[in-house]
């Protein structure tokens, strides 16, 4: 989107300036009401106080959820959200790859589903080219010369919220012996399986929406050992597809890469690299599917993962800010496990069977957006 007119800009800039005032606003009220269950007072596993603004938000909107669900239905059981939602949103949610490598811009329930996804660039205001435009030139004056301007342009698209939605089905004699036999609660492990595929899931498509359009371009690496080397001497040529991925962001954006990550087989090469440091596998968290694997030439953080092709490699830097960022990930409704219903039903048609048997929903959903495809390269290896 340009913007040629300087007065367009200003414009713009000011009601992105009271829409930030306004949203941080916000989110420090929310901050603050949660901050005992975002801190270690919860006695949890504490959250990266980045994730906090976030966090806050993704849990009021789950508690207004279960209370208008409340007032909707006036059933007791649709305060379970309470009992399995928060403790699931919190645990799972910072896990995910999108709020590390990606900006996280919520959205308000007040939005309906439809909100704005800002990111910034800086323009030339002559002719609204990007910075990262070379023209050694442009800023070159004289005695009393005037000078050229540049702008900040905060570009908004807007996002529709999309849906994912599962369903457990089990029966009460499963429920009662595991309860008194186990101790095991069949309803709770269910519920939190399916909200870790369903956040799994939008790891995987948030990916591969960046592999798919990162536009830097793209270096080749092969595996098959080149004349004169060994094995070993190989290996360590993987690093240099790394640097040609890194400069190919560069010269788009200024910035050098900042993590890496990696399909099984292309990790399968870089932990056999001399200049690769893992992590100490008792400080790791969990992970849903993306996990952090150590460093590599203490240049780029690296993590490994099932939800990309085993050959392929992405690169990218994190965001500085909320809104200078190349990928935006908008949660909307958190994890929301729906009305407990007692009967079975048909996974096709969605019929419900009466039968000795108990169902429950859990759906979200959220808005995602590729806003500067060129913060990404990638890395093919083949034979």
């Amino acid at each position: 989107m340009k913007h040629d007119n300087p007065n367009i800009v200003i414009e713009q800039d000011a009601k992105m300036s009271d829409y930030q005032s306004q949203l941080r606003a916000y989110q420090r009220a929310l901050i603050k009401k949660w901050e005992w269950y975002l801190s270690e007072e919860s006695g949890l596993e504490p959250i990266d106080k980045k994730l906090w603004p976030a966090m806050a938000m993704l849990f009021e909107n789950q508690q207004a959820v279960s209370m208008r669900m409340l007032e909707e239905t006036m059933t007791t059981d649709v305060v379970l959200p309470q009992k399995y939602a928060l403790p699931i949103i919190r645990k799972v949610y910072p896990q995910l790859i999108a709020t590390k490598i990606a900006a996280v811009q919520p959205m308000p329930l007040a939005s309906g589903g439809v909100a704005k996804a800002y990111f910034l660039d800086f323009k030339r205001e002559s002719d609204s080219s990007s910075l990262t435009t070379l023209d050694s030139g442009w800023a070159l004056g004289s005695e009393n010369s005037v000078p050229k301007k540049l702008k900040l342009t905060v570009t908004s698209e807007t996002v529709t919220a999309i849906k994912d939605i599962l369903g457990a089905t089990w029966s009460t004699e499963v429920q009662e012996d595991a309860r008194f036999s186990l101790g095991i609660d069949v309803e709770q492990e269910l519920i939190s399986a399916a909200a870790d595929e369903i956040l799994r899931e939008i790891d995987q498509r948030i990916l591969g929406e960046m592999l798919a359009g990162a536009s830097a371009g793209n270096v080749d690496w092969h595996w098959t050992v080149g004349s004169g080397h060994t094995n070993k001497e190989w290996y360590e040529t993987f690093g240099h597809a790394c640097i040609d991925a890194d400069n190919l962001i560069y010269a788009k954006r200024y910035r050098s890469a900042e993590w890496i990550v990696l399909g099984r087989t292309a990790f399968g090469y870089m932990a056999k690299m001399s200049d690769f440091k893992p992590v100490d596998r008792g400080d790791q968290q969990a992970t849903l599917g993306v996990e952090f694997v150590g460093r590599l030439s203490g240049m780029w953080d690296v993590y490994k993962t099932n939800l990309i092709s085993a050959t392929k490699g992405l690169m990218g830097y994190y965001p500085r800010t909320w809104i200078d960022t190349g990928y935006i990930y908008m949660p909307y409704i958190p994890l929301s496990p729906m009305p407990l219903v007692y009967a079975a039903y048909d996974s096709t048609t969605g019929a419900y069977t009466n039968v000795d048997k108990w169902s429950r929903n859990i759906r979200t959903r959220y808005g995602k957006y590729l806003a500067v495809s060129d913060c990404y390269a990638t890395i093919t290896i083949s034979a």
